[in-house]
């Protein structure tokens, strides 16, 4: 008996549970596993930059699992977050799209994305704070490579600057 009552309880509330409608943005996703997709068939290797404090390090990559390396876009994409928090900007016929926050609550404050030509370009501000710590990254991405450069602070404990740039390459490029 004390089994139906607690199944009762739960139907009720679940006849009061107001389900979201959340809008997504599929669209993004696709333009990421089309990247993907035409990095694997081009045969492209990876060089990364990476730079803090004035000290660059240089490493090349032959052979390169493209969902895991671009996985910090993917993960960022907006569609993960209620489109309905941000002002939606289009222009360029379509092609182009500016996502601003609303709300200070938003990690994601601004994020715009390319797709004029087949050319996929996104870029994305993104910040996180409390009384102990500040992150801001600023993201990139197009089909020549990527940046991301992140600065943090931890109050009391460390403060830090540091920038990745990866460039996409084929055989017929040259390295800078």
């Amino acid at each position: 008996m004390r089994f139906l009552g607690i199944i009762l309880i739960l139907l009720l509330l679940s006849g009061c549970y107001k389900i979201e409608n959340k809008e997504s943005n599929t669209e993004l996703k696709q333009l990421y596993n089309s990247l993907i997709d035409e990095l694997n068939k081009g045969d492209y290797k990876l060089v990364k930059y990476f730079s803090r404090e004035g000290i660059v390090d240089t490493m090349y990559f032959d052979s390169v699992n493209w969902p895991q390396e671009l996985k910090l876009f993917s993960e960022l994409n907006i569609s993960k977050s209620r489109l309905s928090d941000y002002h939606i900007l289009t222009s360029q016929n379509g092609c182009e799209k500016q996502f601003y926050s609303k709300s200070d609550k938003n990690t994601i404050k601004r994020y715009e994305y390319l797709d004029c030509n087949n050319k996929l370009s996104v870029a994305v501000n993104l910040s996180k704070s409390s009384q102990l710590y500040a992150f801001s990254y600023y993201l990139e991405l197009n089909n020549k490579g990527y940046l991301i450069e992140i600065t943090s602070d931890v109050k009391m404990a460390y403060e830090s600057d540091y920038r990745v740039e990866g460039k996409f390459i084929t055989s017929e490029d040259k390295i800078n």
